[in-house]
C-alpha cells in the first residue's frame, strides 16, 4: 500500500505457536488502509516461514529481518523508521486485536486532535478464560495514574506518527512506560478507550522472578527519570548503565522472591478466575508472605462486590462464559 493511514508494527521472536492467529486478527480489521511491518528478530523456529507465507498472500505485509537478535526495543525502533502511516499501531506477536480496533481508534484520534496516544481496554485471557480488569479513561486521569504505575496495554496503543518518536534503547523492559512518561514530559496527551479491543494473554507462571524484578527495576527507573525531567528539565539517561544494574539484580534474586510472585499470581487468580488453583498455590506458598500483605489481600478477596458486579456485566454483554 502506497499511502497507508496506519503503520502496524510488530516484533516476532520464536512465536510460531501464536503468530498466525495474531496476523489473522490484524488482516481481519474492518479498517483496512494499513501497512503491517513485521520485524523478525532472528527467530530460530518456523516463525519466519509463517511470516513469508502470509506476506505472499497480502501485500500490506512488509517483513524486516534482523541479522542478529536485537531485542524488542531496537526491533520496534527499526519498525518506526520504516513506518509511512499517519498513525502507528503497536501489536505484540502473542496478543490479538479485535476486528473494530483500528476503526474505533482512528475515529477517536481523528476527532480528538489534542490526544497524541490512545490505548484501549482489553480482554485478559488465561487458560481459555477471559476477564476485564477495567482501564483509565480521560487525559487528566491517565496523567495522574501514569505517575504511579504503567496501566497502559502496550499492544493496544495507537499514536500519531511525527517521525520523531522512538523508544529509548537502554530500556530492555518497560520501554513503553518510559515512552509514555517522555510524552507527558513533552506536554502530549494520552487517553484510553474503555471498550476492550485487544485480547491480552497472561503468562504468570512462565515468567521467572528474575525477569519480574528486572521489569520492576526498569519501570522504577522510568519514573525516576520522569521526576528528574520535572525538576531540572533533563534526566540522567545517558549516564545510565542498564547491564550493570541487571547483573546486580540477578545476583540478589532468590527463591523467596520466586515464592512471593507465585502467591501474587494466586491472588490474581482468586480475584478473577480460578479459585481452586489459587487456594492450592496459596497453601503451598503462604509461608513466604509478609503478614501485612496477607491481611491486605485477604480483604480484597473477601470483599470483591464491585468486581463481581463488573464480571457479571461483562459475561452478559460479551457472552464469554
Amino acid at each position: 500500500m502506497n499511502n497507508p493511514k496506519i503503520s502496524v508494527i510488530m516484533s516476532v521472536f520464536n512465536n510460531e505457536d501464536c503468530v498466525g492467529k495474531t496476523i489473522d486478527s490484524i488482516l481481519s480489521q474492518t479498517f483496512n488502509r494499513f501497512e503491517f511491518i513485521i520485524i523478525d528478530d532472528c527467530s530460530t523456529d518456523k516463525s519466519l516461514q509463517i511470516l513469508k507465507a502470509y506476506a505472499k498472500k497480502d501485500k500490506r505485509i512488509r517483513i524486516a529481518i534482523n541479522k542478529k537478535n536485537l531485542g524488542l526495543t531496537k526491533s520496534l525502533n527499526k519498525g518506526l523508521r520504516l513506518a509511512r502511516g499517519e498513525y502507528i499501531a503497536r501489536q505484540d506477536a502473542d496478543d490479538l486485536s479485535l476486528p473494530k480496533r483500528f476503526e474505533l481508534q482512528i475515529a477517536f484520534l481523528d476527532n480528538n486532535p489534542d490526544v497524541f496516544l490512545l490505548g484501549t481496554n482489553a480482554f485478559f485471557s488465561y487458560n481459555d478464560k477471559k476477564f476485564i480488569k477495567g482501564t483509565i479513561c480521560g487525559v487528566e486521569n491517565n496523567k495522574k495514574m501514569l505517575l504511579k504505575n504503567n496501566h497502559m496495554i502496550h499492544s493496544s496503543i495507537m499514536f500519531r506518527n511525527n517521525r520523531k518518536i522512538r523508544y529509548r534503547e537502554k530500556f530492555y523492559c518497560a520501554q513503553d512506560y518510559d515512552l509514555y512518561l517522555n510524552l507527558l514530559s513533552e506536554g502530549l496527551n494520552i487517553d484510553n478507550l474503555n471498550t476492550p479491543l485487544v485480547c491480552y494473554g497472561l503468562n504468570f507462571e512462565g515468567i521467572s522472578s528474575k525477569k519480574r524484578t528486572i521489569q520492576l527495576f526498569f519501570g522504577t527507573k522510568a519514573e525516576e527519570f520522569y521526576i528528574q525531567r520535572l525538576e531540572s528539565g533533563k534526566d540522567q539517561y545517558y549516564e545510565f548503565d542498564p547491564q550493570k544494574e541487571i547483573e546486580i539484580i540477578k545476583k540478589n534474586t532468590n527463591s523467596k522472591k520466586e515464592e512471593f510472585y507465585k502467591v501474587k499470581f494466586a491472588i490474581d487468580l482468586m480475584v478473577y478466575l480460578d479459585k481452586k488453583k489459587a487456594i492450592k498455590l496459596m497453601y503451598n506458598n503462604l509461608k513466604s508472605l509478609p503478614p501485612a500483605y496477607i491481611i491486605q489481600k485477604i480483604m480484597i478477596i473477601c470483599l470483591p462486590k464491585k468486581l463481581m458486579k463488573l464480571q457479571k456485566q461483562v459475561r452478559m454483554k460479551y457472552d464469554l462464559f
